[in-house]
C-alpha cells in the first residue's frame, strides 16, 4: 500500500480535479492536511463513508491533521483546532512550526516575526501534548528551535518532521535526545538536495516516511506534484538505501501507521 505522510487535497483539487476519482481506485492511504474550517469540512467530504474513513467503497482512505501553518500564523482557526483535538477527529495536529525562508516579509527572522510564530507552535504544541497527539512539524531555516522545544518534543508520540530539511547529524541528534521523530521525504530528494538525500539515506529505517505535499514540492519539469509523484518518490527512496521499492513500500506503509496511530 501507498501511503502518503502529508498531503493538501483541497488545494490539489484545484488543478486536479480528477485525482480523487484515480485515487480512490488505488490501494493508497494518506495523511490530509488543513489549515482553514471550510477547508476541513470539504476535505472530509472526499472520505470513504465507512468509520473512521477506512473500509468503505468510493472515496478516499486518509486520517486527518489540523493546524496553525507557520505562513499565516494568526488565530482565526485556533478554536476550531482546540476542538478538534478535544473530540479526538484528528491523527495529527499541524503543520506547525516556523517559516524564516525570507521569500516574504512576514518569513524574516525578526524578533516580532519569530515571537508570532512562538506564540501559536507552542499553542499547539500544548495541544499536542494535552491530547497525547503526534505534532506534524513545518520547519525552514529553523532547525534550531526543533532542538530548543525537544524537551517538550519528547513527550509526545511523535513528530513528524514534514519534508525533512535538516542533515543526518541533525536527525541522529533528534532521535539521541529522545525526540520520537519520523523523518519524511519527499520530492526534494528527487531535484537534487544533497542535504536531503543524505538525511533519507542516514535516517534508521523504522523512523522514515514518504510524503508528496502534493500540489506543493512538484518534480523538477511538472507544474505541480501529483498523488502518483509519490511512486517515484518511494522508488527514489530506495535506490538511495539499496533497497527495491516494494520491501521500502511496505515499511513505509507501516512506519506511517505507527506514527499516525493506526492499527497495522
Amino acid at each position: 500500500m501507498l501511503a502518503d505522510a502529508h498531503i493538501h487535497l483541497l488545494d490539489l483539487l484545484g488543478p486536479d480535479p480528477g485525482f480523487p476519482e484515480r485515487l480512490s481506485g488505488e490501494d493508497w492511504l494518506g495523511c490530509a492536511a488543513s489549515h482553514d474550517e471550510a477547508e476541513y469540512h470539504e476535505t472530509l467530504a472526499l472520505r470513504r463513508p465507512a468509520a473512521g474513513g477506512h473500509g468503505g467503497e468510493g472515496g478516499l482512505d486518509f486520517v486527518t491533521s489540523f493546524g496553525i501553518h507557520p505562513q499565516w500564523a494568526v488565530w482565526k482557526n485556533a478554536d476550531f483546532l482546540a476542538s478538534l483535538a478535544a473530540k479526538g477527529e484528528l491523527a495529527a495536529i499541524g503543520e506547525a512550526g516556523f517559516d524564516f525562508f525570507a521569500d516574504r516579509p512576514e518569513r524574516v527572522r525578526t524578533p516580532e516575526n519569530e515571537g508570532q510564530q512562538r506564540a501559536v507552535f507552542e499553542y499547539q504544541l500544548e495541544l499536542a501534548e494535552r491530547h497525547g497527539l503526534p505534532l506534524i512539524l513545518h520547519l525552514r531555516k529553523a532547525m534550531d528551535l526543533a532542538f530548543e522545544y525537544s524537551s517538550r518534543l519528547k513527550r509526545l508520540p511523535g513528530a513528524v518532521f514534514h519534508s525533512y530539511s535538516g542533515t543526518a547529524r541533525d536527525a541522529e541528534s533528534l532521535l539521541a535526545r529522545g525526540v520520537p521523530a519520523w523523518f519524511s521525504f519527499g520530492c526534494p530528494i528527487l531535484n537534487g538536495n544533497k542535504r536531503s538525500r543524505s538525511a533519507c539515506v542516514a535516517a534508521p529505517l523504522d523512523r522514515l516516511l514518504a510524503e508528496t505535499d502534493a500540489p506543493w514540492q512538484p518534480p523538477s519539469g511538472s507544474d505541480f506534484c501529483r498523488p502518483e509523484h509519490l511512486r517515484v518518490v518511494i522508488a527514489g527512496m530506495a535506490r538511495l538505501r539499496g533497497m527495491e521499492a516494494p520491501s521500502l513500500e511496505g515499511i513505509l506503509e507501516q512506519n506511517f501507521r505507527r506514527a499516525y496511530g493506526l492499527p497495522d
